[in-house]
């Protein structure tokens, strides 16, 4: 006794030439073609590309309101910051946001990491937001390392440097060359 296997007869093929995919070929590529561009346009424009962390400033960071666009106040910080011999980490005027990397207050030097000395090391970031009719609310902090513990994330690792720090001296200048170029704004 063998096995007989009998074929499963399948339907004739359709032989209706007005389906699309039929019919023109070369428009069913275009047509693939321009679903792709369009995904590929819309993941684009789904991507978060945005600098500015999303982090607030420290409660106690001091706030300035200038009368000047934001990304304005941002573009002229750079200058003051490069003045001081500070390495920019992150910049973008449109999202009013500027900080800088690790610098070494004792050789005056950028720093590429923090040093068991946390006094030693700094950082400064800027926030820039409009408030409406050309006066931008500013935020500035300086920053030290109030732990060394890798498993601490970095800004709960940071706090603001003391009074009289040479970080807090050089935001201090910043402030004060804005508040002359631009003014405060009028109560």
């Amino acid at each position: 006794m063998g096995w007989r296997v009998t074929p499963i007869p399948r339907a004739p093929r359709s032989t209706n030439t007005s389906s699309v995919s039929h019919r023109n070929p070369v428009r069913r590529r275009g047509l693939a073609a321009w679903v792709a561009y369009a995904l590929l346009l819309g993941a684009g424009a789904c991507t978060a590309t945005a600098v500015r962390p999303y982090i607030t400033p420290f409660p106690l960071a001091p706030v300035d309101t200038l009368q000047a666009d934001a990304a304005e106040v941002i573009r002229e910080l750079t200058g003051l910051v490069t003045a001081e011999g500070l390495q920019i980490r992150t910049v973008s005027p449109e999202e009013g946001y500027l900080e800088t990397g690790w610098y070494d207050v004792v050789l005056r030097t950028a720093a590429r990491s923090y040093g068991a000395d946390s006094e030693r090391y700094v950082r400064l970031r800027f926030f820039a937001d409009p408030t409406g009719q050309a006066l931008t609310q500013l935020v500035s902090e300086a920053v030290v390392r109030r732990t060394l513990d890798p498993s601490v994330p970095e800004r709960q690792a940071e706090m603001l440097a003391p009074p009289g720090h040479q970080g807090d001296q050089m935001l201090t200048r910043m402030r004060d060359a804005l508040r002359t170029r631009y003014g405060g704004a009028t109560p």
